[in-house]
């Protein structure tokens, strides 16, 4: 869980473009499909996932600044600043904008990392990262910047899903925006004359090799991100939030208290 909250990009950026687009939403075994991309079995190292972008102020900002592009050629000079140089891509940011990657990486395979159900997808994002959505979460990390930009940058994400489905709910945690997400992957995909592998974490490296003509590793498919690990990060995060307002509640006290006795000595 360190590495959501520590800068941990440090493979070198080689590639000339995005060879692999996972285009499921989070929850759908992006950290472990992560993993298996990054491995030197598969080679696709660095690959982007939200881990390279939440503890950079500077590169949420773009997320944002690209969410809130309208125009495609503006969206997509933005989108080449944060993807350029990966392998791959997997979880947020890129989810948001499989239709962008597709014609910005032309030659990049698609793979629809899913879970067992929308029902399924939506209990567990429910019971792991929607706290990190929430208000509470916002009031609490206020004063980190990386995590207003967070969650500024998930606002606007909401958005697009809303309008993209048109959708209009508070909650898009529900299995019908599952369901909706991975049909407009699809569809975007069929426009471009794409061919799409739906594929879950149980599938293990077999499909997904034979799709990318990988050969099979010797070793296990990576499990990675479970229930217990963030539930780890939340608690990480909150303490960090609120040892951050008690600090400063410190300082004010202490700068109060040293100012009164100024005042009274004048």
């Amino acid at each position: 869980m360190v590495r959501f909250v520590s800068k941990g990009d440090t493979a070198e950026k080689t590639h000339r473009g995005l060879e692999v687009i996972a285009a499921g939403l989070s929850r759908c075994a992006t950290s472990s499909l992560q993993a298996a991309l990054e491995s030197p079995a598969m080679g696709y190292a660095p690959t982007m996932h939200m881990s390279y972008v939440l503890p950079y102020s500077e590169r949420l900002q773009l997320v944002i600044d690209a969410l809130r592009e309208k125009d495609r050629e503006r969206r997509q000079k933005i989108l080449h600043r944060i993807f350029d140089g990966y392998g791959a891509t997997c979880d947020f940011p890129g989810m948001i904008f499989v239709d962008d990657l597709m014609d910005m990486y032309p030659n990049a395979k698609v793979v629809l990392n899913q879970r067992a159900s929308g029902e399924d997808w939506a209990e567990s994002i429910s019971n792991s990262l929607a706290y990190l959505h929430s208000k509470t979460y916002f009031a609490i990390c206020f004063l980190f910047k990386t995590d207003r930009l967070h969650y500024r940058a998930v606002q606007e994400t909401y958005h697009i899903m809303r309008e993209r489905v048109g959708m209009e709910i508070d909650n898009p945690f529900i299995p019908k925006s599952y369901d909706m997400h991975n049909q407009w992957v699809r569809d975007e995909a069929a426009k471009r004359g794409k061919v799409v592998l739906d594929w879950q974490a149980e599938d293990g490296w077999k499909p997904l090799c034979a799709f990318l003509g990988k050969p099979v590793p010797g070793f296990p498919f990576p499990h990675l991100n479970d229930q217990r690990s963030m539930m780890i990060l939340k608690a990480i995060l909150t303490i960090r939030g609120l040892l951050g307002w008690s600090a400063l509640a410190g300082v004010l006290y202490a700068g109060a208290w040293f100012g009164r006795k100024w005042l009274w000595r004048v």
